[in-house]
């Protein structure tokens, strides 16, 4: 669930992405001749196994969404972009048997949102590996080779990746209940942000690197009311009405909440009316009150985020699109507008997974190279930096090494290491449950139904929608 704002391209990603690392080595290339092929056994393994000592070789086709084609300057920063034919000479650089042919599509919304020329490539076998956002959903309809297996004879990918990044894109299929639909790409994050100047203007102390709900609810109360040195209305909280659901996810995990599980026949069982929904449901709305006005209407930052209008201290749920434009224009912004760990459950893990990831399509006619293509597009110093480039953060770890330019700022570790921390993907995140929740929670904060009212709302659709897809 990656970031719905780049800087670099206009276009948002689409509605069905809601879809970083520990520092250590920087990830280099792997030489091609060290790519490797699954196991000898299987379907999967059978076209993609050969020699350890032959390189891949033959052409690959890969699809990539919201790339720019050629140079160009990002208006916010001043900095170059540059146009993807940068990025197939470096992969030729360091893959020189492969000829990687590259399909570059905007995003797109609506009906002319990039989804629908996926599900047409797919479809018609036009591309072997593919920048895909709905990896779930494209592994449940069975299109999707496994990469499991890929991986476990691939030591070096194992290492490539921080935390459980490597396993967000886990999911069931219809061959068997666990595979591997994707490795991370392109990253972003979501990070709490606090507004420096307004803790110190209260005399409150700063927000810890990993937050808790308490210490937020204290402080953000603190700092609701007349500023004691403008004497302007501020804030305390904020929240995006119009993408709650992900906020109140991370709220009610931390609350030790369990939407549920899939099912070994692929279905669903999902659990919103619960005691610890309930708490985390009447915590939101609670908090409610120490936000400004327009709150739950609000797709985005609040009003004067980034600049000396700003009026709310805790910012919850920013997203890389959001703030990386503006530090890298202006560092001295990430001194006044700090950024912590997204709030964590008991099991250290806390906030939504942020990165899209490249997928290879059962049908794909050259397995060994569509591997040792997504393994160098995901994990090379020279991929990754160009991913930056684009708007993107490092997914690998040593993502330090590969954008000196963020390590430099106060809080670089939140920043590039929030996806090692973050929880797994929602298999529903695309679906009509979401839509439930999201719908009641909405009426909750505004004071339409109660919570618990708001929840078994929710439950009541979300088990009629699962009873229908039986």
């Amino acid at each position: 669930m990656s970031s719905r704002r780049t800087f670099g391209t206009a276009a948002a990603i689409a509605a069905l992405v809601l879809s970083a690392c520990n520092s250590g080595a920087p990830v280099t290339s792997a030489p091609a001749t060290q790519a490797a092929a699954p196991p000898s056994t299987g379907a999967a393994s059978q076209s993609a196994s050969q020699p350890a000592t032959t390189p891949p070789s033959g052409k690959v086709t890969v699809l990539l969404v919201g790339f720019p084609d050629d140079d160009t300057v990002d208006a916010t920063t001043g900095h170059k972009i540059p146009g993807i034919g940068h990025l197939k000479d470096a992969f030729t650089a360091a893959n020189p048997t492969i000829d990687l042919q590259l399909i570059n599509i905007p995003w797109g919304s609506g009906a002319t949102a990039y989804t629908a020329k996926t599900e047409s490539m797919v479809q018609n076998n036009e591309a072997c590996v593919y920048l895909m956002p709905g990896a779930f959903d494209f592994g449940r309809a069975g299109k999707l080779e496994d990469l499991q297996p890929y991986v476990d004879a691939d030591p070096t990918i194992k290492d490539a990746f921080a935390g459980k990044s490597l396993e967000a894109y886990a999911g069931w299929g219809p061959d068997k209940p666990n595979n591997l639909w994707g490795i991370p790409h392109s990253g972003g994050n979501r990070v709490v942000h606090w507004d420096q100047k307004l803790f110190e203007q209260w005399g409150v102390e700063p927000l810890s690197v990993h937050p808790t709900l308490d210490e937020i609810k204290t402080k953000a109360i603190k700092m609701t009311g007349k500023n004691p040195v403008t004497g302007q209305q501020n804030y305390g909280y904020w929240y995006q009405g119009k993408y709650i659901n992900w906020q109140f996810q991370v709220i009610a995990h931390a609350m030790n909440a369990n939407w549920g599980k899939v099912n070994d026949d692929g279905s669903w069982t999902i659990h919103w009316d619960t005691p610890e929904y309930l708490s985390a449901l009447q915590w939101l709305v609670d908090m409610s009150k120490y936000a400004p006005p327009g709150a739950l209407a609000a797709d985005a930052m609040p009003p004067g985020f980034l600049t000396d209008q700003n009026v709310v201290a805790i910012i919850p749920e920013g997203e890389q699109g959001y703030y990386l434009p503006a530090f890298l224009g202006d560092p001295n912004l990430a001194k006044r507008f700090r950024t912590s760990y997204d709030i964590e459950g008991a099991d250290g893990l806390g906030g939504l997974f942020s990165a899209n990831p490249v997928s290879m399509v059962k049908s794909c006619d050259n397995k060994p190279a569509a591997w040792a293509a997504m393994k160098w597009l995901a994990t090379s110093k020279e991929s990754q930096r160009y991913n930056f480039e684009q708007g993107n953060l490092p997914v690998v770890k040593g993502g330090d090494a590969i954008v000196p330019e963020i390590a430099a700022w106060p809080d670089a570790d939140p920043i590039l290491n929030q996806n090692s921390f973050a929880e797994p993907r929602y298999p529903w995140a695309t679906s009509d449950p979401r839509w439930s929740l999201q719908s009641a929670i909405e009426a909750a904060l505004a004071g339409t139904l109660t919570p618990k009212q708001a929840l078994e709302q929710a439950q009541k659709e979300t088990d009629d929608w699962i009873a229908k897809q039986k």
